[in-house]
């Protein structure tokens, strides 16, 4: 074989290797775009590197830290990932969007006046909600993401302190009330109670027995004839056990039900008999 004819089959043979071994771009000629992760109000939390057409990674940003309390009542957390695509393709932005939670008070308690000094503190009326509103991923026509709120209810879930009668009227006829949500230690709403240790002791001897029922009747009959008794201050609000305003035979049977309920009770309560 002659020489050029050597070096003619010599280079077809390279040729013929190097087209058949695949073309493998280097790491450096991989394109790579910028991902910008974001937190609730638009500041930078993170910028990523991710590969041309491949998904992006967030399971290691620590989302923990956009949890805080904006005031007493109101809590933000992480919910979930705004604009994240299937597959980077360009540089791209990330929103974090948030839960907020906002406890508020709608009413308070309507017992405020105690007849009893024993048992619980009645907290029916108290009505105390969350509000719970959330972004959506999906974005409305303006361009913003949507949100979703949901309200509950939690007043019965609440506690007081204190929580028995017993303790809030062991030294005083008067008390404050704090309520508290169902976690927290910040009282939701205060407010105070009273007790009046006072009804159906009608001749005002300190205790309630017969003869009171008795001053009942004499004062409602005294009253029919048109020679109304005269009352001392306070004295009505005693007799007026059903509180209709009116001081008749109604009263005078309540007090002997009390009476006869109070001797055969540790605590009789007064509620127990007005509820019948």
């Amino acid at each position: 074989m002659k020489f050029s004819e050597f070096i003619s089959a010599a280079t077809a043979a390279v040729i013929l290797a190097v087209s058949a071994v695949p073309f493998s771009a280097s790491a450096a000629d991989t394109k790579k775009h910028n991902v910008i992760v974001l937190d609730f109000e638009g500041r930078i939390m993170e910028t990523l590197s991710v590969e041309d057409g491949k998904p992006v990674d967030l399971s290691k940003i620590d989302t923990s830290k956009l949890e805080r309390h904006l005031d007493i009542y109101t809590q933000i957390a992480f919910s979930s990932w705004g604009n994240v695509p299937d597959k980077v393709t360009s540089d791209v932005t990330i929103q974090a969007l948030y839960k907020k939670a906002v406890i508020s008070l709608d009413s308070l308690p309507t017992k405020k006046e105690y007849l009893d000094n024993w048992g619980d503190i009645d907290l029916s009326g108290l009505n105390v909600t969350i509000t719970m509103t959330t972004q959506l991923p999906e974005k409305d026509k303006d361009g913003h993401f949507k949100t979703k709120t949901e309200t509950v209810n939690i007043g019965e879930h609440c506690t007081s302190e204190p929580s028995r009668l017993e303790n809030a009227f062991a030294n005083s006829d008067s008390a404050t009330v704090k309520v508290y949500p169902i976690v927290g230690d910040v009282p939701i709403a205060t407010y105070d109670i009273s007790y009046y240790p006072y009804l159906g002791d009608a001749d005002m001897n300190g205790f309630i027995d017969a003869s009171d029922a008795t001053y009942i009747l004499m004062a409602y009959s005294s009253a029919a004839t048109g020679s109304p008794l005269s009352y001392a201050p306070g004295q009505k609000k005693r007799c007026d056990i059903d509180g209709d305003g009116s001081i008749d035979s109604n009263d005078a049977t309540m007090i002997l039900q009390f009476y006869t309920y109070a001797s055969v009770t540790e605590h009789p309560s007064w509620n127990e008999i007005l509820k019948k």
